[in-house]
């Protein structure tokens, strides 16, 4: 089968794409065409050596599926070959990808591959931050840093969804302009020095409620400190950085819970990725697919996610 992998780390010249072995499901596995899968920011820290990130081996990205069901193992059930699927898995970036039967689910009608490619990462991240961690109320004021990323463009709609009122950080004028359009109802640059100030100013000196970030640092103060009494800072990452202070006095005097999305088990993905399918098919949240690349593409792909000019999910098709 055709693969896009990496023996080391580094450069985009490390990224190759050539036949490997077609993978064989275990018996609670699925073995999946894949007709579309999508880039995660994990794929660029693997590829790059950063954030701890370690290979062995040929080492395929990606952790997200989209096709149909060609094999199944012995102990599948409920999944029938010539299903068409989403899955949340790993070694994505190939024309064969397996995946666990549990997070193997079917695809709503009204979504295309490539879109259902976009969902299972960073949709369910986005779920699992807002609705199973913060646990967001209509009616709250809900802050979600870097909108245009998969996750955050799936936060701004699942907060939206619960009746809530989003505040969204973007770094270009386009990306706060695509985040309006999509519902927000404000948009601030947090690549400007008074960001806690736009936050104070977009909801009248109140703050907010709840903050949904995956930058981490150079956004933590301003966050953290404009949350309201018994508010809720939530992280599904810390792409630009890892390190910050803390006011523990601060934390005691306003009742603020700061919390993560953790590693889920199983069925918390399946659980988490079922609801969002849910309101997928409701039609109140939609994956936004910014780009597709095809296999043979995948360093402008990796080039694009680097740059961080897009807004949604980059989507690959084998």
């Amino acid at each position: 089968m055709k693969a896009a992998y990496h023996r080391s780390q580094g450069g985009l010249q490390v990224l190759q794409v050539g036949d490997l072995p077609v993978p064989l499901p275990e018996s609670t596995e699925v073995l999946i065409r894949v007709r579309a899968t999508s880039l995660d920011r994990v794929d660029i820290f693997t590829r790059g050596g950063s954030h701890g990130m370690t290979i062995t081996g040929d080492h395929i990205g990606g952790r997200d599926v989209a096709g149909e069901v060609v094999a199944r193992g012995d102990e599948v059930s409920g999944i029938e070959i010539g299903d068409a699927v989403l899955a949340a898995t790993h070694r994505a970036h190939a024309e064969f990808a397996v995946a666990p039967s549990a997070l193997t689910l079917p695809i709503p009608s009204s979504l295309s591959f490539e879109a259902a490619a976009a969902l299972p990462t960073a949709g369910r991240s986005a779920w699992a931050a807002l609705i199973d961690r913060a646990r967001v109320q209509a009616g709250e004021t809900v802050l979600v840093t870097a909108v245009s990323s998969g996750v955050g463009s799936y936060a701004l709609q699942i907060a939206q969804a619960a009746g809530a009122r989003v505040i969204a950080t973007a770094g270009s004028a386009r990306k706060r302009a695509q985040a309006l359009e999509l519902g927000a109802a404000a948009a601030i640059d947090h690549y400007r020095d008074d960001v806690r100030q736009q936050i104070l100013e977009a909801t009248d000196g109140a703050g907010v409620d709840v903050v949904c970030d995956h930058v981490g640092a150079p956004l933590w103060k301003a966050c953290i400190t404009t949350l309201r009494p018994w508010g809720r800072f939530v992280t599904t990452g810390v792409t630009a950085g890892h390190r910050a202070e803390l006011h523990l006095g601060q934390v005691f005097l306003k009742g603020i819970t700061i919390t993560g999305i953790g590693r889920p088990s199983q069925d918390q993905i399946r659980r988490h990725l079922s609801d969002l399918l849910a309101a997928v098919a409701s039609g109140t949240v939609r994956p936004i697919v910014a780009a597709t690349f095809s296999l043979d593409e995948i360093a402008r792909a990796h080039e694009l996610m680097e740059r961080g000019d897009f807004f949604g999910k980059i989507v690959i098709r084998p």
